[in-house]
């Protein structure tokens, strides 16, 4: 069964930067090319709100929270 998690950057960042950059192969997502490193998806979202999906000991999905959009 998949739970909603809270995020723990420092275990989760490796699924999470996969996941996005799974997300920006689409090109549909964003108009970036790469996934921003840790540091700067840390800054760019609030440090409550971050989410993720588990099945067992792996991240599945994830969602967090943002000010505003950059792009």
């Amino acid at each position: 069964m998949i739970e909603i998690d809270r995020m723990v950057l420092a275990t989760d960042w490796p699924a999470v930067r996969d996941i996005y950059a799974d997300g920006l192969a689409t090109g549909l997502a964003t108009f970036l090319s790469n996934p921003p490193s840790q540091n700067e998806w840390d800054r760019a979202h609030l440090p409550f709100g971050r989410l993720v999906a588990r099945l067992g000991d792996a991240v599945h999905g994830w969602a967090a929270l943002t000010p505003v959009a950059d792009t």
